[in-house]
C-alpha cells in the first residue's frame, strides 16, 4: 500500500458518491442536474471523482475527467479531444492508444462526425483561434451525442481556472453551452470556494440555480477515526492517541493518510506492535518539522505562493498573528504594529487565497494543521536563531509531547466542565453555527446543576448569568427526545430567576418531536457539528463523545 493508493485510501463520502450516481441516471434518463463540488484543498474532491469514475459502468454515458490546476489553454484542449476518443473506443472494446492522431485514425469509421470536429479544432489551435477553438470544443458533446447517442458527464475539476485561459467571455460561451445541452452533465469542483461561489453568482448567474452546490468538508471525528482504523488495520493504538490525531490533522484525508503510513512505517522499524505516544511524535517530527518532510515541503510551498507578488512577509506575518490567537482585526493590528485598514487589506488577501475563513468578525486559518505549523514550525524558522544544533527539533519534540498531553487531559473532562471552559471564553461576539446567527454574551458566572427528569433521572445543565440576563444551557451526549423536554420546561419554571435564553447540546442530536417543540419554544439547539466550531473558533480541541 502507498500513499497513491487511491483505492486503498479512499474512505467515506459514501452519501457524495450516491448522489453523483443518482445525477448521472438522472442524466440518462432525461433529467439534469449539474454539480459543483466546492472544498479546501486536500479534503479529497478529487480523491472522490477518482473514486466515482474507477467504479463508474454505463456503456451509455462516457464521463471526461480534465483537470484545469496549473494547466495550459492547449493541454485543456488536446485532454478533452483525446479523452473524448479514448472512452468511446474503450466503450467499444476496441484497441485504445494515448496518441491523438491515431485515436482519430481509429474513430474515423465509426464517429466520422465527431473526428472531423476535433481535427477542425486541432487546425484552429495551430491558427491561434482560440475563441473558435473553444466554442467548437464545448459543442464535441452535441456532435458526439448525435452520433453515439451516449450522454458526456464533463467533470471540470479546479473550473475557476477557466480563468486563466486566452479567452475572451469564457463563462459566457460555457453558460449558453450549458443552457442548451440536455445530453450534457457537468460537474466542477474548485478549492476557492469564495471565487466560484462569485462566478456563480455574476458571471453564470442565469445557470446559478441549475448547479447543485454540495459543500466537501473535511472529516468529522467518527469518520476521522474510522479512516484511521482502516490505514492501520492490524496495529495497535489507543483511544486517546487516535483522538488526538483526528483532533491534529482536522479531519483531512490527505494528512490522516500520511501520518498513518509514516507509523507503519515507524512500527516495522521499531518492530512495535503498539502505537505510543513516542512513536506519534517521530512521526509529526519527520512529516511536519523536517523541512523536507512531504507535509512541511507542502506548507513551504503554499508560504511561497502566498508571497508571490506581495511585499515580503506581508501575508506570512498576519498568518503568525492568526496562529497565535488574534483573530480580530483590532487584536492582529495591536499584534503587527499595523493600522487596521492594512490588516484588512491582507486578511482579505488572505480570504481570496481560501487560506482563512471568517465568522462573525472573527478570523481563522482554516487548516488546523497549517495553522499549528505556522506557530511551532515556520514562526520559528523565521525568528530563532539557532545556536545549538538540534535545539529547534528538540523544542519541537516537547511541544508535540505537551500537545499530546494536554489534549489527552482536555479529551477526559466531563462534558459539562468541556462547555464551561467554552462559556467563559465568550465576549459578545456574533457567530454563524449551522447557517444561523448567535449573539454570544460575556458571561460573568457559570455553574452546575441537575435538572430531574422523574423517576431517578436527571439532566445535566449549566447557569450562565451575563449582564443581559441568564441562559440555561442544557447537556447531554444521547439523543434528547420529546418526552424529555416535557418535564425540562416543567422545571424551566421551578427556577427562579427563568432563564432568558435556553440552549440543547446534544451530541447525538434530537428527534424530530423533540426538535418540533425547541423550536415552539424558542430553545436554541446545538448539536456536535456546532459545539465543534465554537470549539474551533476560540482554538480548543474537538469535542469528542
Amino acid at each position: 500500500m502507498s500513499l497513491t493508493d487511491s483505492d486503498y485510501n479512499f474512505y467515506g463520502r459514501r452519501e457524495i458518491l450516491d448522489l453523483l450516481n443518482k445525477r448521472v441516471r438522472g442524466l440518462r434518463d432525461g433529467y439534469r442536474q449539474n454539480l459543483a463540488l466546492l472544498g479546501s484543498r486536500h479534503v479529497g474532491k478529487t480523491a472522490l471523482l477518482k473514486r466515482f469514475i474507477s467504479n463508474f459502468e454505463d456503456k451509455d454515458v462516457i464521463v471526461l475527467y480534465l483537470d484545469l490546476e496549473s494547466r495550459d489553454f492547449s493541454y485543456f484542449v488536446q485532454q478533452f479531444s483525446k479523452t473524448i476518443l479514448y472512452h468511446f473506443l474503450k466503450s467499444q472494446n476496441l484497441p485504445l492508444h494515448e496518441d491523438l492522431k491515431l485515436l482519430c485514425e481509429s474513430c474515423r469509421l465509426s464517429i466520422p462526425a465527431t473526428t472531423a470536429e476535433i481535427e477542425s479544432i486541432q487546425n484552429l489551435l495551430k491558427e491561434g483561434k482560440n475563441n473558435e477553438v473553444y466554442a467548437s470544443l464545448l459543442n464535441l458533446s452535441d456532435v458526439f451525442y448525435g452520433e453515439t447517442k451516449k450522454s458526456l458527464v464533463l467533470i471540470f475539476d479546479e473550473f475557476q481556472n477557466l480563468e486563466n485561459f486566452p479567452l475572451t467571455d469564457v463563462y459566457v460561451e460555457l453558460g449558453k453551452r450549458i443552457m442548451t445541452q440536455k445530453n450534457c452533465l457537468y460537474i466542477t469542483t474548485s478549492s476557492n470556494q469564495e471565487q466560484a461561489r462569485d462566478i456563480f453568482s455574476e458571471k453564470l448567474s442565469l445557470l446559478f440555480g441549475n448547479f447543485e452546490i454540495v459543500e466537501i468538508l473535511p472529516f468529522d471525528l467518527a469518520t476521522s477515526q474510522g479512516l484511521i482504523d482502516h490505514n492501520l488495520e492490524g496495529i495497535k493504538i489507543g483511544l486517546y492517541l487516535k483522538n488526538f490525531l483526528a483532533d491534529f490533522t482536522g479531519g483531512y484525508p490527505l494528512y490522516i493518510n500520511m501520518l498513518c503510513q509514516e507509523l507503519i512505517c515507524l512500527t516495522a522499524l521499531y518492530r512495535q506492535e503498539e502505537i505510543y505516544a513516542p512513536i506519534i511524535t517521530q512521526a509529526i517530527e519527520n512529516l511536519v518539522f523536517n523541512p523536507w518532510g512531504v507535509i512541511s515541503r507542502h506548507f513551504e510551498l503554499t508560504v511561497s505562493d502566498l508571497r508571490k507578488g506581495k511585499p515580503s512577509l506581508s501575508l506570512c506575518s498576519l498568518l503568525v498573528a492568526l496562529s497565535e490567537g488574534k483573530h480580530r482585526i483590532v487584536d492582529a493590528a495591536q499584534y503587527l504594529n499595523l493600522k487596521p485598514t492594512g490588516v484588512t487589506q491582507r486578511i482579505n488577501n488572505l480570504l481570496e487565497a481560501d487560506v482563512v475563513e471568517k465568522n462573525g468578525n472573527y478570523y481563522h486559518i482554516k487548516d488546523k494543521l497549517f495553522r499549528y505549523w505556522i506557530k511551532y514550525v515556520y514562526q520559528r524558522r523565521v525568528k530563532a536563531i539557532d545556536l545549538e544544533p538540534g535545539r529547534g527539533r528538540k523544542s519541537f519534540k516537547e511541544e508535540i509531547n505537551r500537545c499530546v498531553n494536554e489534549f489527552q487531559m482536555v479529551a477526559r473532562k466531563d462534558l459539562s466542565l468541556r462547555i464551561m471552559d467554552l462559556l467563559h471564553k465568550f465576549d459578545e461576539e456574533d457567530f454563524e453555527l449551522g447557517g444561523r446567527r448567535y449573539k454570544l454574551n460575556a458571561f460573568k458566572d457559570v455553574s452546575q446543576l441537575k435538572l430531574r427528569l422523574g423517576a431517578g433521572n436527571f439532566l445535566d445543565a449549566l447557569l450562565a448569568s451575563s449582564s443581559e440576563g441568564q441562559w440555561l444551557i442544557v447537556l447531554k451526549k444521547d439523543p434528547i427526545l420529546d418526552h424529555d423536554l416535557s418535564s425540562l420546561a416543567e422545571e424551566i419554571k421551578k427556577l427562579s430567576p427563568r432563564p432568558g435564553r435556553c440552549v440543547l447540546i446534544s451530541l447525538s442530536g434530537l428527534d424530530e418531536s423533540a426538535k418540533v417543540r425547541a423550536l415552539q419554544e424558542k430553545w436554541w439547539i446545538w448539536n456536535e457539528a456546532q459545539v465543534n466550531t465554537l470549539m474551533h473558533l476560540y482554538d480548543e480541541p474537538y469535542l469528542i463523545k
